[in-house]
């Protein structure tokens, strides 16, 4: 399932909750040969923006040989060396610096980005260009505890963006230390990555850009009998997302798959697992509470670049509805569609 890049980079920014940030780099008025082109794109706009109104920085302790004193003196060091023989001292003390893990981690990865050798070679020299831009930061290996040491906050939100980023070109990027060389695994075909991307882009903008509340319970199976140590082993009903207004309560299972539909002798059918699921999330949401006022609806919502589908059922009084987002369309369409899915009948 081929989605264009520029739509895989606007439901990151959903998904990643910086829509807002996202269309600040602007991404629509060219074309891309491939994921890596945008990424490359979006981080060197983003990195050259931090660089000309200047690149975060934070207090890091200092431990070095000067003449006199500054900050704390340690004299242990300074005796065991003999440094005031030379009128010199080791102290520690603290001084701004741009060696902070958010601009290392900027600067692995552009590193990383030249390294591959498919990248455009525009964006390819503007990342050479950055990373020498940032020659006050370490060149460093980046690792998951890396990523968990930078703190976002107020002032440098924008980082949060291009970290995430970041972080993606890591997960993705194929190194070959021998050869120096890199390739960047093109994820649009990996129905597991794809599939979680897709279920943070619909639940945030339906956060975002519809008035439900917006959840994600567990289900608890209602009227089980047996031993607790028994009931443990039932398998545990996770929903992706709950839409709720005094009007609706309508439980969406994203699903994205190279084919949404099973076909089987020229009929396109909905897979019986999605329906058996969605129909017993819907079914024991409502008899765990009587009182659930309205009625939940069971929605199947699923990811497709070769047209759309809605088929609506009603079963044991429980309305089902199995339909697809089209994500080969423009942007603003798929927008207009998904507003379109989870207000139409109201």
């Amino acid at each position: 399932m081929k989605i264009p890049v520029r739509n895989i980079y606007y439901l990151l920014c959903y998904a990643w909750d910086h829509i807002g940030e996202g269309e600040t780099i602007d991404v629509g008025s060219e074309e891309f040969g491939g994921l890596v082109d945008l990424f490359a794109k979006v981080l060197n706009d983003g990195v050259a923006r931090l660089v000309t109104r200047g690149l975060d920085r934070d207090y890091l302790t200092a431990h070095q040989d000067i003449r006199g004193l500054k900050g704390k003196l340690d004299l242990a060091t300074t005796v065991q060396r003999n440094l005031l023989l030379n009128g010199k001292t080791h102290c520690a003390f603290d001084e701004l610096s741009y060696d902070v893990p958010q601009n290392r981690i900027l600067k692995a990865t552009l590193h990383g980005l030249t390294l591959v050798s498919a990248l455009d070679p525009n964006e390819k020299r503007r990342t050479e260009h950055l990373y020498r831009k940032l020659d006050a930061v370490s060149h460093v290996r980046l690792t998951a505890s890396l990523f968990r040491a930078v703190r976002i906050h107020r002032n440098n939100r924008f980082y949060s963006l291009l970290l995430h980023l970041c972080r993606i070109i890591h997960e993705n990027l194929l190194v070959n230390e021998e050869e120096g060389t890199a390739q960047f695994r093109d994820f649009r075909e990996d129905e597991h990555q794809m599939g979680l991307v897709f279920q943070q882009f619909v639940k945030a903008f339906c956060k975002r850009e519809t008035h439900y509340e917006v959840s994600a319970p567990q289900i608890d199976w209602f009227g089980t009998e047996g031993s607790e140590t028994d009931r443990r082993h039932l398998p545990r009903m996770h929903t992706d997302i709950m839409l709720r207004s005094p009007a609706r309560t309508i439980i969406v299972d994203t699903k994205f798959y190279k084919n949404p539909l099973n076909t089987r002798s020229g009929e396109k059918r909905v897979h019986s697992d999605h329906l058996y699921q969605i129909f017993a999330y819907v079914t024991n949401w409502s008899a765990a509470d009587p009182s659930h006022d309205p009625e939940p609806e069971g929605m199947l919502l699923y990811a497709a670049v070769d047209g759309k589908f809605d088929y609506r059922f009603e079963l044991v009084r429980r309305r089902i509805r199995a339909c697809s987002i089209d994500l080969s369309q423009e942007w603003r369409e798929i927008e207009t569609d998904l507003r379109a899915l989870v207000h139409g009948d109201e």
